[in-house]
């Protein structure tokens, strides 16, 4: 069980990563620049930016779908896999993006908060599908 749940973070990791950089940065990215505040040094430059984080990132999502899918619930079903992802991504993006426009400017409305929760709808419900196919891929293991 432990060699497959470090696989399926890894698969999901990879998926998130891509399927992440693809909804919040090409598709997103110049939405969410205007319509939040740029703040001289908040933002760290293409030089700066560090994709060691990001992969954390990615894998600390990935290993939370991993444990509600495979070792809580141990889905096979691919629609339940992808409405949890769904559901999960919109739960922690209310809850950051509440946080954001409760205490700071960051965000110039409301409507690029909720891009970012319809985003995040998307891109954890795409993880939660990419976990469940490859967990009934390997469920021998």
């Amino acid at each position: 069980m432990a060699k497959k749940i470090i696989i399926l973070i890894l698969i999901g990791t990879i998926a998130y990563l891509a399927f992440g950089w693809f909804i919040f940065d090409y598709i997103l990215g110049g939405y969410t620049d205007m319509n939040t505040i740029q703040i001289p040094g908040f933002k760290k430059s293409a030089e700066q930016f560090s994709m060691p984080y990001l992969v954390l990132s990615c894998a600390a999502y990935s290993a939370l779908m991993v444990f509600v899918l495979i070792y809580l619930t141990n889905t096979t079903n691919i629609m339940k896999g992808t409405i949890t992802g769904a559901v999960i991504g919109v739960l922690v993006a209310v809850m950051a993006d509440s946080y954001w426009l409760a205490s700071s400017n960051f965000y110039n409305n409301v409507y690029v908060a909720a891009a970012d929760v319809a985003a995040a709808a998307i891109s954890v419900g795409f993880l939660g599908l990419t976990i469940t196919l490859a967990g009934k891929k390997i469920k021998g293991q």
